[in-house]
């Protein structure tokens, strides 16, 4: 005779709660994504791939995540908004301004990852308007950061009095450019060119 099932055996029977399993799984498969489509772009990654790296199944990838634009939107808007608050924490630590910029270009130019704005038009596509908007939305968050450093820099004197929104967007450009294999190598070792970068934004090409 089969023993009746307790209130527990009971409990433990079908699909489990999302609740009870989405953080460790959400944080694996984000993280995976984000490096995977930060280095690669959107084309190339599939699910698959992503599944196969997190070790988990594809169907428990679709339970977390419907589709591969909602994981590359969630991907990528966290990854923003580590990078906002990493940017945040060192700008404000550093001695300086120009210090902490470089610092910043030298951590960046050791993370590979392709052009963003070449991923986002690979992804465009892809992506619902309000998809795209709040990946915008958490990409400008980062150069609000950047311009109010830079506020302060010129309140302070550091620097010469310029737009800040537009001193942020042309960081983030020629940093960019530390990804690419021909500028990189011009320069021996990364920290070099971390520092040529910033020397040349900071400088400009004016004589001295």
């Amino acid at each position: 005779m089969t023993p009746p099932r307790t209130a527990k055996s009971a409990k433990s029977l079908g699909r489990p709660k999302r609740a009870d399993q989405s953080a460790p799984t959400n944080d694996t498969i984000i993280r995976t994504a984000s490096k995977l489509f930060m280095e690669h772009g959107y084309e190339p990654i599939s699910l698959n791939q992503i599944a196969q790296l997190c070790n988990v199944t594809k169907a428990s990838l679709y339970y977390h995540f419907a589709n591969k634009a909602v994981l590359f939107t969630e991907s990528l808007i966290w990854m923003l908004t580590v990078s906002r608050v990493n940017t945040e924490k060192l700008l404000e630590q550093a001695a300086d301004i120009r210090s902490g910029l470089e610092k910043l270009a030298l951590i960046k130019m050791s993370t590979p990852h392709m052009d963003f704005e070449s991923m986002m038009r690979d992804a465009v596509p892809h992506l619902s308007e309000e998809q795209l908007a709040r990946i915008r939305a958490a990409e400008e968050a980062i150069h609000d950061v950047l311009a109010h450093y830079f506020r302060q820099a010129i309140a302070a004197g550091q620097i010469r009095p310029a737009n800040p929104l537009l001193l942020s967007h042309t960081l983030s450009a020629l940093l960019m450019l530390g990804n690419r294999r021909h500028p990189a190598d011009l320069f021996q070792s990364t920290p070099e060119l971390a520092k040529a970068m910033v020397d040349l934004f900071w400088n400009g090409v004016a004589p001295e």
